[in-house]
């Protein structure tokens, strides 16, 4: 493995991925250049006994989110039913069996877990069963789907690898599952179908597009929810546009790694928005208001 150059390795980055060129830049480093490094200080601290680090671990977890949980345990059970490793009911069995431990991060959280675990988990099995239809449509005559593999691919004049891992891969196809869950609404219900896109969406064509240049062959994304599935085969051209454009954010967000002393200078040209979802849905309130501390004094 070559070695990380220390523009990089001192922002706590060793490699890109479709999700970390997906994400902006700036929350990049809050949590690669921030949080991680203070979390793991933490967690060495516990392990040595001190009594006020568990506080301090807890302060710097990320919160975590059902519907990612739900989504990985069904994308990995909707693999194994199609290898015939376990029947549709056994993977139902298996996935809330291992969801009822969950522990929901908010109140939020804590309403969509149940949602999804109430009943019979219907909203979960019709879900891995339109995952495992929409994966038989696209592995039709394949001997064997090749699951969770890493791949590492070179984007041209970017000093470290890209990474990721190929959801499945099979007969010349290639293929990444999305799941969608139901979101909150104004219904009487309180939950509302979360459709599956009408086109394909940007992030997921970006994946897809890093698993397709390492392997070749064709590239699909399925949508799947407890409704109905979706397949998309993306054209050649839009895969080579996505993997040109990941390329050109990388070489950017490197010059910047290059140019700038602190990850402070980074942050303050990045121009964060600290409404943004994902810094919202993924740490405490408390922890933002320690970012903007932190990078603004604020």
């Amino acid at each position: 493995m070559a070695k990380v150059p220390e523009h990089y390795k001192s922002r706590g980055i060793s490699h890109w991925s479709p999700s970390k060129l997906n994400t902006p830049f700036w929350l990049v480093l809050a949590e690669y250049a921030y949080r991680l490094p203070k979390y793991f200080e933490a967690r060495r601290d516990q392990r040595a006994g001190d009594p006020e680090a568990d506080l301090r671990v807890k302060h710097y977890t990320k919160i975590g989110s059902i519907k990612m949980e739900a989504g990985s345990d069904v994308g990995e059970a909707a693999m194994q039913v199609v290898n015939g490793a376990l029947t549709e009911s056994e993977a139902v069995a298996d996935m809330i069996a291992t969801l009822q431990t969950y522990k929901p991060a908010n109140r939020k959280d804590h309403s969509v877990t149940d949602h999804l675990l109430s009943d019979d988990g219907s909203a979960i099995s019709k879900t891995l069963e339109n995952a495992v239809s929409g994966l038989r449509e696209i592995f039709t005559g394949a001997n064997e789907v090749n699951t969770e593999e890493r791949v590492s691919i070179e984007l041209p004049g970017v000093d470290v690898p890209s990474i990721g891992y190929c959801d499945g891969r099979g007969g010349g196809v290639i293929v990444e599952l999305k799941t969608r869950w139901d979101k909150a609404s104004n219904s009487k219900s309180g939950y509302s179908n979360n459709s599956v896109p009408a086109a394909p969406i940007d992030r997921d064509v970006l994946q897809i597009a890093h698993y397709q240049k390492h392997f070749g062959g064709t590239a699909k994304l399925l949508y799947a929810n407890r409704i109905n599935h979706r397949i998309f085969e993306i054209p050649q051209a839009d895969l080579n546009e996505a993997i040109e454009m990941a390329a050109a954010t990388a070489r950017k967000r490197q010059r910047m790694l290059e140019r700038t002393d602190t990850v402070e200078a980074i942050m303050d040209l990045c121009e964060p928005d600290w409404s943004y979802w994902m810094l919202q849905s993924n740490y405490t309130p408390e922890f933002i208001l320690e970012l903007k501390q932190a990078f603004y004094g604020a």
